[in-house]
């Protein structure tokens, strides 16, 4: 099984700074997770690493696209892969950094995007099981379907458990060959980055302050006369239809600030509740008083204690 480590946590709470360190220090390089960041010229809008943090340490995934390319989470599941097969043969430790839930997620749990849907009915069923006999009734379905085809199942979760179930119902056993207990399809600790509502909120409104402060008017104009639609997929992230909004005249310019604060807040509390859903994320919780070599040395414990238990 191929090696991954994988930091997540909202947007704001310090990822970045994490994944460098850990990049430097594990022989490593960045994938990033993040659907803005591919695209090209949406640098200040989508907090991207510097030019000076993307030449320190090999990155991938960022700068990929022109702003009016369309880009979808199995694309990024296809290309993160790749990146990942091709980094562990030569030997080097892949980083995925990502704030978009639902790309790290279908990248971790080897999402299968061949249109099998939730199977509503199948699900009223599940949830009576679940009622009744609990996780322990679940996995015991879940292991009978597995024997018919041939394979093993190790989820322990109620809801991939509903969804291994949903799959091999409909046939496909494939996409569940290769997992490991929690249902992953890579070796390697996935680190969560968590700070109390209110210290990350304060966060958020800086960065939107200094975003502002370092020319993302002056970023958004330039790309708006470069001939990038304002319709087009890269301005749907937070920052940029906010600012087209400003320049069209529709909000003034502190409403603007003010606006790209709350959505970004709430766009925070969004991933907050999505990683909740993945239980196998180990937490680190950072305050005030936490210094980045402590929280470096808690992420070198987790990672180096799950490549020991995985070893081999």
């Amino acid at each position: 099984m191929k090696k991954l480590i994988t930091i997540v946590g909202p947007t704001a709470v310090g990822k970045t700074d994490l994944t460098l360190a850990l990049a430097k220090g594990y022989n490593g390089e960045v994938i990033s997770g993040d659907a803005y960041q591919v695209y090209k010229h949406l640098n200040i809008g989508t907090a991207k690493p510097t030019t000076d943090e993307l030449a320190a340490v090999p990155h991938h995934l960022i700068n990929i696209l022109e702003p009016d390319d369309d880009y979808s989470v199995s694309i990024f599941q296809q290309q993160a892969k790749s990146l990942i097969d091709q980094l562990n043969d030569n030997h080097v430790v892949p980083i995925l950094s990502g704030g978009t839930g639902l790309y790290v997620q279908s990248l971790l749990e080897n999402y299968n995007f061949n249109d099998i849907k939730p199977n509503t009915k199948l699900r009223i069923e599940l949830d009576e099981l679940y009622t009744e006999y609990g996780v322990n009734g679940l996995r015991e379905y879940a292991r009978n379907l597995a024997e018919k085809g041939g394979i093993e199942i190790k989820y322990t979760d109620k809801h991939r458990l509903y969804r291994a179930i949903e799959l091999m119902t409909a046939g496909d056993f494939d996409a569940l060959t290769s997992q490991t207990k929690d249902g992953l399809s890579y070796k390697g600790p996935v680190i969560g980055l968590q700070r109390e509502r209110s210290d990350l909120y304060d966060r958020i409104n800086r960065r939107v302050e200094i975003m502002f402060e370092k020319g993302l008017v002056d970023e958004v104009k330039q790309l708006l006369k470069n001939g990038v639609n304002p319709n087009c997929q890269a301005f749907k992230g937070i920052g940029y239809k906010e600012v087209v909004q400003y320049l069209e005249g529709f909000i003034s310019y502190d409403a603007c600030v003010d606006l790209i604060q709350k959505n970004t807040r709430h766009f925070a509390k969004r991933q907050i509740t999505w990683y909740k859903r993945m239980p196998y994320i180990k937490w680190i919780t950072i305050d005030s008083q936490t210094t980045e070599s402590e929280i470096y040395g808690m992420a070198c414990n987790i990672i180096d204690s799950s490549f020991l238990r995985n070893k081999g």
